[in-house]
């Protein structure tokens, strides 16, 4: 009788109204829905489980099953929220200890199990998931690139310069400058229709 089930395959706000919906007009009331995890008001009934995973699979999503898994969700949700959730990223905290403490598991294995399955080391994801909001901070705000590194917890300007640059080839400067071109030219082809 499951109260949370976790889902592989949301990866993204449209997900989570695809199953928010589907789940309701099966008739489920839910509590809560982020990406990879559904809370229900009650528990599942087996049928009620049955019918959620056939909505599922039909919907190209799974229930996740395997402890690994849950791992790899529970990391992957610590740091998305870890990012869109704090403003400002403390430099003092080690995100290592962070997931550990949560996990109630060593770092090295959680680091050893997201890798196997991932395809990927945890740091290189962590730095994907920072480098993304670094991204929404250069289009979306007028922070200086002094604040962004200040605000990401890269060390220096330099340190995000050169992060940034591996990942996508360009400078966060020249990133920003046509994401702006961008945006500008989207508003007056707004601006110009009849």
């Amino acid at each position: 009788m499951a109260k949370e089930l976790l889902i592989r395959g949301m990866v993204c706000d449209r997900c989570i109204s695809v199953i928010k919906q589907g789940l309701e007009d099966i008739g489920l009331p839910i509590n809560r829905i982020s990406l990879g995890r559904v809370l229900f008001n009650q528990s599942l009934s087996e049928q009620d489980k049955t019918s959620v995973s056939a909505f599922l699979s039909d919907s190209g999503f799974e229930i996740v099953t395997d402890r690994q898994q849950k791992i790899i969700n529970h990391v992957k949700k610590s740091v998305d929220d870890f990012f869109n959730q704090n403003s400002q990223y403390d430099t003092r905290v080690k995100f290592s200890g962070l997931l550990a403490e949560t996990l109630h598991m060593n770092y090295d294995t959680i680091s050893q199990i997201f890798s196997e399955t991932e395809g990927l080391s945890l740091q290189q994801y962590i730095i994907a998931k920072r480098l993304e909001k670094v991204k929404e901070l250069l289009v979306y705000t007028d922070f200086t690139l002094t604040e962004i590194a200040y605000v990401t917890g890269f060390s220096s300007i330099n340190h995000l310069s050169r992060q940034f640059k591996e990942q996508t080839g360009l400078t966060p400067s020249y990133f920003k400058s046509i994401r702006g071109e961008k945006r500008e030219a989207i508003k007056k082809l707004h601006h110009t229709k009849p």
